[in-house]
């Protein structure tokens, strides 16, 4: 894993509206070419979502190694990452489907390999949320 500090950059665009009228606000881009649409993408339109309940992960997968890199940059799961990141799909490596980066609640990135991160002796560490 690389960590990397980006600094806060954010592009202004020009708005036209209705009136006639232009402004200009500012907004922040992210550029999204290795984005992957996940199941939870439905569940992130409900506001504050909680889960119900936990456990801890026994076996390693796919699910668990995401979960892993998630919580590794200090994030519950997908659906808090989304709610916190205001993003609708996160970067995934297309060959494996394994999260690719993230960024933390400082703005600081994570990048994470396309082969497995999650050893066996963290995999009790990760913590499974279910909503």
């Amino acid at each position: 894993m690389v960590t990397h500090k980006v600094p806060d950059l954010p592009t202004c665009l020009e708005e036209k509206h209705s009136l006639g009228e232009s402004s200009t606000s500012c907004k922040e881009e992210l550029n999204t070419n290795d984005t992957k649409m996940s199941k939870v993408s439905e569940v992130v339109t409900k506001a504050d979502i909680k889960p119900k309940s936990m456990h801890r992960a026994k076996i390693w997968s796919d699910d668990v190694e995401n979960l892993y890199r998630f919580q590794q940059a200090g994030y519950r799961d997908e659906v808090e990452y989304k709610q916190v990141k205001q993003v609708d799909e996160v970067e995934c490596w297309p060959e494996t489907g394994f999260v690719k980066k993230l960024q933390r609640r400082d703005n600081t990135f994570y990048y994470y390999n396309r082969q497995r991160e999650c050893e066996d002796k963290d995999v009790p560490k990760v913590k499974v949320y279910v909503y």
